[in-house]
């Protein structure tokens, strides 16, 4: 039982250390992505060495669960801890809904930009989000007023 517990234990934190080092190795830089492919190969290391102690169907069972689990909180985890930044939201919206999409966003006090267009039938933005609480209240604004959008983050600096 305590196999079976410390396999369980070993491979929740391998799950973790794995979806991590995927997720540095996209958005980090060299040496962190190295850093991080060897600290989760490594702790791998030791979950092949649990696993060979432990019968293959509790092993897959295990491995499912910690999968389930792991990868969710580790995703969980990098959205927590993840800076907030700059969006840039170009948004095209119906023009009967214009001036009162515009009105909230006053409201809101969020910043945007109104461009002139040849439509009759629809307006353009580009509004800017600088937190995840303000992307919420824009987000629920677009939908309310029928707007559809794309987003562009601000990723770098000069």
């Amino acid at each position: 039982m305590k196999l079976i517990v410390a396999f369980l234990v070993a491979q929740l934190i391998n799950v973790i250390l794995s979806t991590l080092k995927s997720v540095i190795t996209i958005k980090g830089g060299k040496g962190l992505a190295a850093v991080s492919n060897a600290v989760a190969y490594g702790f791998n290391t030791i979950v092949i060495k649990v696993i060979a102690d432990v019968d293959m169907w509790v092993a897959v069972a295990i491995s499912i669960v910690c999968n389930l689990v792991g990868v969710y909180f580790a995703l969980w985890l990098t959205e927590k801890i993840r800076k907030d930044q700059l969006w840039k939201i170009t948004v095209t919206v119906p023009t009967e809904n214009f001036e009162s999409l515009i009105e909230n966003l006053k409201e809101y006090n969020i910043s945007f930009i109104s461009y002139e267009t040849t439509s009759e039938k629809y307006h353009v933005l580009d509004v800017f989000s600088k937190h995840k609480k303000e992307s919420k209240i824009i987000r629920n604004l677009f939908n309310l007023y029928n707007a559809k959008y794309t987003i562009l983050a601000n990723c770098g600096s000069l």
